[in-house]
C-alpha cells in the first residue's frame, strides 16, 4: 500500500514538469550575418508581475552577449592586422586598439534598439519566456573605431584603414549564428 502511494505521488509530481514544445522559433531574423552582428536574448518570467522585468532583462542579456561577440571579433581583427602590419617591436599598437575597441563597443551597444521582441509560454506552468533581439552593423563598428583611432595621433601613424577594413570584413564573413 505504501509503495502504491509513493508511486502515485511520483507520477503526479512528474506530470507538472512536462515541457512545452516550440512551434515556431521567435525572431527568426535574429541571426548574425557578414554585415551585421545580432544576438537574441531571453529571460523567463514566473508571473505577470515579473513580465516587464523579464522583458528588460532579455534585452540586457542580448546587449551583453552582442558586446562580447563584437569584442571577440575586434580582438581577432586587431591580432590579425597587427600580425600583418605592425612590427614586433611595437606591440603597444595592438593593446591600445583593443582598449579603444572596448570603449567603442560599449558605447555603441548601449544605444542598440531592440529589433524584435517575442514571448511564449514557458515549460513551467504560468511562466513566460521573453525574447529580445539587438543588432549592430559591422560598418558602424568599423567606422567608429576608425574615427577614434584617427583622433589618437600615436595610433593614427600606424593605422592603415583599408588594410584594417579588409581584415575586419574577412572576420565578419566568418560570423555565423
Amino acid at each position: 500500500m505504501i509503495a502504491a502511494m509513493a508511486a502515485l505521488i511520483l507520477v503526479s509530481c512528474g506530470s507538472s514538469k512536462e515541457a512545452v514544445q516550440l512551434t515556431t522559433i521567435p525572431c527568426q531574423e535574429c541571426k548574425a550575418t557578414a554585415e551585421t552582428f545580432r544576438y537574441l536574448g531571453q529571460e523567463v518570467s514566473d508571473s505577470d508581475y515579473q513580465s516587464q522585468y523579464a522583458r528588460s532583462m532579455a534585452a540586457n542579456v542580448a546587449r551583453t552577449e552582442l558586446a562580447a561577440m563584437v569584442s571577440a571579433t575586434i580582438e581577432r581583427v586587431t591580432d590579425n592586422y597587427a600580425g600583418q602590419i605592425v612590427n614586433n617591436e611595437n606591440s603597444d599598437f595592438s593593446r591600445n586598439v583593443k582598449d579603444l575597441a572596448r570603449t567603442v563597443v560599449n558605447q555603441l551597444v548601449k544605444g542598440t534598439p531592440v529589433t524584435c521582441e517575442a514571448k511564449e509560454a514557458g515549460s513551467k506552468k504560468g511562466s513566460t519566456i521573453y525574447y529580445a533581439c539587438v543588432e549592430l552593423t559591422g560598418k558602424s563598428v568599423l567606422d567608429e573605431l576608425a574615427n577614434q583611432i584617427s583622433n589618437d595621433e600615436k595610433l593614427r601613424v600606424e593605422f592603415e584603414y583599408e588594410k584594417f577594413k579588409k581584415v575586419f570584413e574577412e572576420e565578419m564573413s566568418k560570423i555565423q549564428q
